[in-house]
């Protein structure tokens, strides 16, 4: 799984649900696990964490690359920080896994394009 394909994932599960205050809570809002079976709702930095350990084919480079276009996004050097602020929205957090998404596409295209 690369950079890019780590977002998106990460993205479907905030999409199915998010949270704040801890990395994943259940459907009663209790707080478990991020690969837990009954996770409901991820935070940002817990979506990361269950999708990388959800795909054993993913390498440090992957994380580095996700965390990277993040880092472009984000001026908050802490994940969970950010995603916990008070005035944070569900929908904040899709679009900067979204853009993120892009900026790892974009980075994978030039290094490919800077290589030939």
């Amino acid at each position: 799984m690369n950079g890019s394909e780590l977002l998106h994932d990460a993205g479907v599960l905030v999409e199915r649900g998010w949270c704040q205050g801890t990395e994943a809570r259940d459907s009663n809002g209790r707080v478990t696990d991020v690969v837990a079976a009954d996770a409901a709702a991820w935070s940002l930095l817990g979506a990361l964490q269950a999708t990388t350990v959800g795909d054993p084919s993913t390498g440090l480079q992957d994380i580095g690359d996700a965390v990277a276009a993040l880092a472009e996004l984000i001026s908050d050097p802490s994940l969970a920080k950010w995603n916990d602020s008070e005035t944070r929205t569900k929908l904040e957090v899709l679009s900067v896994l979204k853009n993120a998404e892009m900026l790892a596409i974009e980075q994978v295209m030039y290094h490919e394009f800077s290589h030939n």
